[in-house]
């Protein structure tokens, strides 16, 4: 990246400067699909694209916080949900 140089967005960017790029040493459809697989887990498991999900819109930090107690409230309640299903004497085994 060089230095001194700012970028409104990345929309904007045409030049190899900025970005990402990909390249497939294959001509094999398979080899592409397989390529194209472990990209899409890659940039998934690193959290860039709910990062720029995140980044869309501006969200208060009150909004963010009632978000993230919404979701420890509802992961709470699916753990209890599973501990009672696994001891529940009406399941089968």
């Amino acid at each position: 990246m060089a230095r001194g140089k700012k970028i409104p967005s990345m929309a904007n960017v045409k030049n190899d400067d900025f970005g990402l790029k990909v390249t497939v040493r294959s001509d094999s459809p398979a080899d592409f699909q397989k390529a194209m697989r472990k990209f899409k887990r890659k940039i998934n498991d690193s959290g860039l694209l709910q990062e720029i999900r995140d980044r869309e819109f501006y969200e208060k930090p009150s909004d963010k916080r009632r978000k993230a107690l919404k979701a420890a409230k509802r992961r709470q309640q699916r753990a209890l949900e599973k501990e009672r299903a696994e001891f529940s004497p009406n399941r089968k085994r």
